[in-house]
């Protein structure tokens, strides 16, 4: 029996959390911004040999599929950004993972977060700054992929959320 294509449509946007710590004294809440998302349809073309074989296993999104602009508080300019997902419809095969991919714009630095990371549930720490950058590209990965997963449009969210550490 031969198989026909399947149709898999991925969206994974991109949200953005602000963690906001209380201080007795005058400051400025730290927050971040950012905008992107990938959308991704694998089809008939991703079968690597054609009707009734497997799909290509992974896929990549530009290098800089989302860009973040963390801005910690002024008085406060250490800062962690941490990262989890939110499925909405998602299959738990996939894996998800992403990477800084540059570091942006700016004053200050960025450390961490150039190697993949799986995307979980839970907060994880994906990288870390010293004052303000902008445009930091984020790229995604999609592992995981097989004609055994059924044909239909699969969603997660990822969250982002800065967390003043000095």
């Amino acid at each position: 029996m031969q198989r026909t294509a399947r149709t898999i449509r991925l969206f994974v946007a991109s949200f953005l959390l602000i963690a906001l710590l209380l201080h007795t004294s005058a400051w400025s809440a730290p927050s971040i911004s950012g905008a992107g998302s990938w959308i991704l349809t694998i089809g008939s073309l991703d079968l690597i040999a054609g009707a009734g074989s497997e799909f290509v296993a992974s896929y990549e999104s530009a290098v800089d599929a989302v860009l973040l602009s963390p801005n910690p508080n002024p008085q406060q300019l250490a800062y962690r950004v941490d990262v989890r997902r939110v499925d909405t419809a998602w299959h738990g095969n996939f894996v998800l993972w992403l990477k800084r991919s540059g570091d942006g714009t700016g004053s200050g630095s960025v450390s961490g977060g150039t190697t993949y990371l799986t995307v979980t549930n839970t907060d994880q720490s994906f990288f870390t700054g010293l004052d303000d950058r902008i445009n930091i590209p984020i790229q995604l990965r999609l592992t995981v992929v097989s004609i055994q997963i059924p044909p239909g449009g699969y969603e997660t969210t990822i969250f982002y959320t800065i967390v003043e550490t000095g």
